[in-house]
């Protein structure tokens, strides 16, 4: 079979590689493009967001020990105290007496002599001396003294590194890294937010370790309340329980509590989670005067879950980190625009360029770099990549950069001279193989493509030396380049067996590119060289269908229909000429009727219309409803719409019914629209019940009004409604739901009709509920004087004469009516003085 080479795109990989052209042979003939361009640089995909986790506040309500825990000192036993006797021995047992007597100067005089000695007493000297000191209240001195003591090892050793430790906490904030099984835990909580119950057996601070662990677990210790409150509000934040964490958070948040910042800090992130951003922002200015860290921290929570809201962040603290904020946000959503806007007024210069860059408006980069002060080495590298891409001259700064960056300077002149189309000279400059290679590649010296590539197998390295070797009509060679890692190289694998002819192969390599229109031309030529038109048609068509803005889409048409103009009308009809059983046929004829309508030749549209329904094809009730909406007889369009209606697949039906039912109610149908709306949503089964009310069938509207009510379906017109079907009906199943209304007027109304009904039924006390539930809960509905007054005739009933009185004290009179207020007067003259009891 013969195609004529003009009815087919020169279609070419990358910017056109190949197009089959049919002859006898089958031979195929590649097409070099003109230039392979530079690669592009490109910015960051995702830029990094400032303070994304929140602050980690728990280690801050750690509180060091309220009470100094020890060891007791032990007595040293006599031993006799020769002349032989180590003086530093018998000044330490002496010391301790003394220590163990009361007789504090006396125990420092001899323990102090220790310290000016060399001497094995002197660790446990200090211990006791440290004691002493703390006895006194001299804590920075016992500290030191229970820090050396520390150091060595002797009984004592324990408890003086315990007391260092916790003294250390107490007066410098701080724990020392250590160690000690218990006291390593503290740390680790202080330090490093690091929470784990801690081991008390042998531990000298005992107390405290209790403390420790009820921290750590987010239980209350009496003794440390506000932390231990405070860390468990945190801990149940942790567990999302935020209900019970706020109301802890709440109390701790007034100003007169300890933690009241990191209570509001909290309580700003529970807000948040409740998407309560009024609230958080509320939080977080309280903040700003006791804890600038906690405010700026909940500020970054809020504004970093939305551009709008780091746009609001940046108006309430006019901090213009929070600008940047909203610029990351919109870049990493892909809204470069918005990202750019949003860098510009935050003065942020290099991210507002990476938004240009991917924006791809390399004109206005360049400016805004070029206008720029002190510009460092990246400054440079994307005010050449911009100058280059939007074809402004590069000369003044390859100049400015000639000494300070002499590796940008050698490479752009070398993309200056590419870009001038001078490959020669372009090869000069470049030292990377890959850019002279794009050189040779231009030049179409491919085998230099494939010499200069020797070893530099990465992937645009490889595609294009599979692009030389096809060039070079040698597929298995570029073949042997290729991986099936990208979408260009399964492209590439597919063309290189298309050229040797090998057409259900290339085909098993671009159907694995069913989003990419090349492909799927490409396998239509490949069907069409094999002889099947038919599949070579679906191929094309495919390309119409899932690109049709594309620019294979205009190449397609032409490979589907081979001959034709290019008005979508004609080509339509010449396909459905040569293709009436195509699977695409029944939709094209649908299409073709929808721009006949368009151009006002309706009889014509109606034939095809007519046939799609006529020949029960699967367009059939589309149809009918095009055909309904050119109909000008109402009658006809209702029965053509009925019949889609009754008929159609859902989406049909349902758009069939909304247009009967805007037919029937233009008509003034109420009945056919009300039945066509009884099968409909809540609010259209409400208007079948207004219709019903409308048409007096009281009953079709009572048993859809149940429906509606067994649903919990409530809106104030369908209350209201409710209390007219009642009026009709006297169904007590209405009131029992209106009873329960939200509405003052409409539960007064329904509470009113059961205390009426039951003093009908002579069961008064009964009445009386309603009536006193009327005078407290809907003070202000319009039917409340005349609950008033029925109650009090209902006492008066019951010869409660006083609670009669008392009960039309509740009549307000400045809502009644003069009717109303005559009755109440008159009432209560006959009525004693309400009178407490």
């Amino acid at each position: 079979m013969f195609k004529l080479i003009l009815l087919f795109s020169l279609l070419t990989f990358m910017l056109g590689l190949s197009q089959i052209k049919k002859e006898f042979d089958l031979k195929v003939e590649i097409v070099a493009k003109e230039v392979e361009d530079k690669p592009k640089l490109f910015p960051p995909i995702k830029l990094t967001l400032e303070e994304l986790k929140p602050l980690e506040l728990s280690a801050r309500l750690l509180q060091p020990p309220k009470e100094l825990e020890s060891v007791p000192v032990l007595a040293v036993k006599d031993e006799g105290s020769g002349c032989g006797k180590p003086r530093d021995a018998v000044a330490y047992r002496v010391g301790v007496d003394h220590y163990l007597a009361g007789r504090i100067p006396q125990a420092e005089r001899e323990l102090g002599s220790i310290l000016t000695m060399p001497s094995n007493y002197k660790p446990m000297a200090e211990y006791v001396l440290g004691l002493i000191k703390l006895r006194q209240g001299q804590k920075d001195e016992a500290m030191n003294l229970f820090e050396s003591s520390c150091r060595h090892t002797h009984m004592y050793k324990k408890a003086s590194c315990e007391l260092f430790y916790a003294l250390s906490f107490e007066l410098k904030g701080r724990i020392p890294e250590n160690q000690d099984p218990f006291w390593s835990v503290v740390y680790s909580i202080k330090e490093r937010g690091q929470y784990k119950s801690p081991n008390c057996e042998g531990v000298v601070f005992k107390k405290y370790c209790e403390y420790i662990t009820r921290f750590v677990n987010g239980e209350i210790d009496k003794e440390y309340e506000p932390s231990t409150m405070v860390r468990r509000a945190i801990v149940l934040f942790e567990k999302r329980q935020l209900e019970q964490a706020e109301k802890i958070l709440t109390e701790y948040s007034k100003p007169t509590k300890p933690y009241r910042d990191i209570a509001l800090y909290y309580l700003g992130l529970i807000a948040l989670q409740k998407n309560d951003t009024d609230r958080a922002y509320r939080h977080a200015s309280v903040l700003e005067n006791l804890n600038s860290q906690y405010a700026h921290s909940l500020y970054s929570q809020i504004a970093s879950k939305s551009v709008l809201l780091a746009r609001i962040t940046y108006s309430l603290t006019k901090d213009e980190r929070f600008l940047n904020m909203a610029g990351v946000i919109a870049y990493n959503n892909k809204d470069y625009q918005l990202a750019f806007s949003n860098f510009l007024e935050a003065k942020n210069i290099r991210y507002a360029v990476y938004s240009l860059i991917m924006r791809g408006d390399y004109s206005t980069a360049y400016r805004l770099l070029r206008d720029k002060k002190d510009k460092d080495r990246e400054d440079y590298l994307w005010l050449l990549e911009s100058s280059y891409w939007s074809g402004l001259p590069m000369e003044d700064t390859l100049e400015a950069v000639k000494a300070i960056h002499p590796d940008l300077y050698r490479e752009y002149l070398g993309w200056s001279f590419f870009r001038k189309g001078d490959w020669s000279s372009a090869l000069r400059h470049f030292d990377d193989p890959y850019y002279k290679a794009i050189c040779y590649y231009n030049l179409k010296r491919y085998e230099e493509v494939l010499d200069t590539l020797q070893g530099v197998s990465h992937q645009k390295a490889n595609i294009l030396k599979a692009k030389s070797a096809l060039f070079l009509n040698n597929p298995p060679l570029a073949r042997s380049f290729l991986s099936t890692n990208s979408e260009e190289e399964l492209y590439l694998l597919g063309l290189s067996f298309f050229m040797e002819g090998d057409y259900d192969k290339s085909i098993q390599y671009f159907r694995k590119l069913p989003n990419n229109p090349r492909a799927l031309m490409k396998i239509g030529d490949a069907f069409y060289n094999m002889g099947k038109v038919k599949e070579a048609k679906d191929a094309y068509w495919e390309v119409l269908r899932k690109f049709p803005d594309s620019p294979l889409a205009d190449q397609a048409t032409l490979a589907l229909l081979e001959v034709g103009g290019d008005k979508k009308e004609e080509l339509i009809e010449q396909y459905l000429k040569k293709n009436p059983d195509s699977p695409y046929a029944q939709e094209l004829k649908y299409q073709l009727a929808d721009l006949l309508i368009e151009r006002g030749e309706i009889r014509k549209a109606e034939r095809i219309l007519a046939e799609l329904y006529e020949k029960g094809t699967e367009l059939r009730h589309r149809a009918l409803l095009k055909l309904a909406s050119i109909e000008k007889d109402r009658s006809n369009k209702a029965i053509l719409l009925y019949k889609v209606y009754k008929e159609g697949r859902p989406e049909e039906s349902a758009q069939a019914r909304k247009e009967l039912i805007a037919l029937y109610n233009e008509l003034g149908d109420l009945q056919s629209s009300a039945e066509l709306l009884e099968a409909g949503d809540l609010q259209e089964k409400e208007k079948a019940t207004e219709l019903y009310v409308k048409l007096n069938q009281w009953q079709k509207a009572l048993s859809l009004a149940k429906e509606l009510m067994r649903l919990g379906y409530r809106t104030p017109s369908f209350e209201n409604k409710l209390l007219v079907i009642y009026e009709k009906t006297k169904d007590q199943d209405l009131l029992d739901y209106l009873v329960k209304s939200q509405d003052v007027n409409v539960s007064a109304k329904a509470k009113l009709e059961k205390a009426l009904m039951l003093n009908k039924q002579n069961k008064p006390r009964e009445a009386l509920e309603y009536f006193v539930d009327i005078s407290i809960n809907n003070k202000n509905s319009s039917v409340y004087n005349t609950a008033i007054l029925e109650g009090a005739q209902t006492f008066l009933r019951l010869g409660l004469k006083r609670d009669a009185s008392c009960f039309l004290e509740r009549a307000d009179l400045r809502t009644a009516s003069e009717k109303e207020r005559v009755k109440i007067e008159t009432l209560k003259k006959t009525l004693p003085k309400c009178e407490a009891r």
